[in-house]
């Protein structure tokens, strides 16, 4: 970040031309150097998403613990599960999700 050195403001970029540093408040304009190592522009400040590829051994890895209830899809008894609490002014209520290891299909039960 650049800051004006006569009134303060936050300088802004300026892309006409030879880009620079300009000062909405006192108009205070500087050009802007590509040479100064520190010195770091971002005219689009939107993340990027970030993209990871794993190969297909960590695919089979189950980070979440897995517990023996049949599914009512595919009638494999092996099913991951996690817990999801909720709460609002009056009412508190755990939902338990089960996904079957096997067909992926996902159920939950209220308690």
């Amino acid at each position: 970040m650049n800051f004006c050195p006569q009134c303060g403001a936050l300088l802004e970029i300026v892309k006409k031309g030879a880009p620079s540093l300009r000062c909405p408040k006192c108009k205070f304009q500087k050009p802007l150097k590509q040479t100064e190592p520190n010195q770091k522009i971002s005219i689009n400040c939107r993340k990027s998403a970030e993209i990871v590829v794993i190969d297909k051994n960590t695919a089979l890895l189950r980070p979440l613990p897995a517990v023996n209830i049949v599914c009512s899809t595919c009638g494999h008894n092996e099913s991951e599960t996690w817990n999801v609490e909720t709460a609002d002014e009056i009412i508190h209520s755990t939902i338990t999700f089960f996904r079957c290891t096997n067909c992926g299909k996902t159920r939950r039960e209220e308690g």
